[in-house]
């Protein structure tokens, strides 16, 4: 098993993500894909947290913006049941982001684990999208396996309990695996951001449970 890592600067249009889907077709062993958001929408999240802590209503514009960039990309990269279903998970996760970014409005009180939440989306919306591409790819939800302790803002990985749960998330992973790269879970079931590097940590686990590489995009 391959582990590949893209950052969002690698996900920038359309254009990028067809070209690294028709790389990792020609892989012969089986891969998982460690994915961020797509270029430019961690600062929209970021924003849009403050918005809703700050001001309270007055988000949608930026929310709006949000979707469009999504939706955008689903438009010029999928077709038929692949764009369907995509479409159907990306107005889930946007009806969960907007109704927490209403519960960070209505507290008006930081709430380390509400960002995280928020945060996650973008690189939860962008894997989803990434794995439709693909005729046979699985998506794994990273928070199933990346397990920290419950330090908000700088969290550590509990590694062998990480371990354990990738060795079963991954038992039977078909040939593409797709997976979030910068959120997973505390010890009490929250989700958590994974910072700065989360990319990097989460492919790490994956390399230190199944012993290979990982192949870093440039």
């Amino acid at each position: 098993m391959k582990v590949f890592k893209f950052k969002g600067a690698m996900l920038a249009d359309a254009a990028a993500l067809s070209d690294i889907k028709n790389k990792l077709n020609k892989e012969q062993e089986s891969s998982v894909v460690v994915v961020s958001a797509l270029k430019g929408v961690m600062p929209q999240l970021r924003s849009l947290y403050s918005q809703a802590l700050q001001k309270g209503q007055g988000f949608e514009e930026e929310f709006k913006a949000l979707k469009d960039k999504h939706l955008q990309m689903a438009e010029k990269l999928l077709s038929g049941q692949k764009k369907k279903e995509y479409l159907e998970a990306l107005q889930f996760h946007l009806n969960e982001l907007y109704d927490t970014l209403n519960q960070v409005a209505v507290l008006k009180d930081v709430s380390h684990s509400l960002k995280d939440y928020v945060l996650s989306k973008g690189d939860i919306l962008s894997s989803l999208l990434f794995c439709a591409l693909f005729d046979k790819a699985n998506w794994h939800d990273s928070r199933n396996f990346i397990i920290t302790n419950n330090n908000f803002g700088a969290p550590e990985i509990q590694w062998e309990e990480s371990c354990r749960a990738a060795k079963k998330e991954f038992k039977e992973a078909g040939k593409i695996s797709v997976v979030p790269g910068y959120c997973g879970k505390t010890r009490d079931g929250y989700t958590i951001s994974l910072g700065r590097v989360g990319l990097s940590l989460t492919a790490s686990v994956l390399e230190a449970c199944f012993f290979n590489p990982v192949k870093v995009a440039v």
